[in-house]
């Protein structure tokens, strides 16, 4: 399993990586059938990794990112369905986003969330194993091309929203519209603060350092050049980062300087693990 989701208090969507079955868990009991089973790439970091649900007027939309086999090579995407509840399934596939796999088959992302306050979709990819271009803070680097970011889109058409924090570029620059966040080797793990709406996630560092972090609005993670605390390095954000108008660098709020391999990120909002729980944030490793 890579994620799961709850449709409501007693329906939980449970995905698996590698035979791209969505699995519903209904009142604490595994339904023999899956909800959808997706044909998937699976070697190493790629299958089906991510998940996000809203919960409309009229029915429930479920948002799957997987690594799916096209044409001669593979791809990540995120499709849109729509939960039968009478059934059980997912129905009514739509594709929302096309994003790199290549080279691969590392560094994918695949965590989704929806924001609690302006109900955009929110996806992270890593750097999908390649390095040299301007989002991970290479000078000079290649264009912008859809990775080692976080993707702010409307989430029905994946079209980018007017108030990201990079909209105004134009030209060969122009999608960095899209674009929440950057500088991202990989992530495991991204949810929202419900006392704050604040994004967090997780980072995968290479030989030092797995982060903690609060994604603001323009957010530089400082990968391929930073990871863990600036001060820890001979770097300075004037020389060594590409800092687009609008994009700020950020230390983590915690990391780890021997990688733990860190994975989810979660809000508890709840006293059934004791009070002193209550409001915490959790992290998996």
């Amino acid at each position: 399993p890579t994620s799961m989701r709850f449709l409501d208090d007693g329906t939980i969507l449970v995905l698996e990586k590698n035979n791209g079955q969505v699995r519903v868990v209904s009142d604490g009991k595994l339904l023999g059938e899956p909800a959808i089973a997706v044909e998937v790439a699976t070697a190493v970091e790629q299958g089906l990794l991510g998940i996000a649900i809203w919960n409309g007027e009229n029915d429930t939309s479920v948002f799957l990112y997987l690594t799916e086999n096209y044409e001669d090579k593979t791809r990540n995407v995120i499709y849109k369905y729509i939960y039968d509840e009478n059934e059980k399934t997912l129905e009514n596939m739509t594709l929302v986003l096309e994003l790199p796999s290549e080279p691969g088959p590392f560094h994918n992302g695949g965590k989704l969330a929806i924001g609690p306050r302006d109900g955009y979709l929110y996806a992270v990819i890593g750097d999908v194993s390649s390095g040299g271009g301007i989002l991970d803070n290479q000078i000079p680097g290649r264009p912008p091309n859809d990775k080692s970011v976080i993707l702010r889109v409307d989430r029905d058409s994946g079209t980018p929203v007017e108030d990201n924090p990079f909209y105004n570029y134009t030209g060969s620059m122009e999608k960095l519209h899209q674009y929440y966040a950057y500088g991202i080797r990989n992530s495991f793990g991204m949810e929202f603060d419900p006392m704050t709406g604040k994004l967090w996630m997780t980072e995968n560092g290479d030989d030092v350092y797995d982060e903690i972090n609060i994604v603001e609005p323009g957010f530089n993670s400082g990968w391929h050049k930073i990871m863990g605390p600036i001060v820890r390095t001979n770097m300075t954000i004037e020389n060594d980062l590409i800092i687009f108008d609008g994009a700020k660098y950020g230390d983590p709020i915690f990391s780890w300087y021997a990688p733990v391999g860190v994975t989810d990120i979660e809000f508890l909002n709840s006293t059934k693990l004791g009070e002193k729980y209550d409001d915490n944030v959790f992290v998996g490793d």
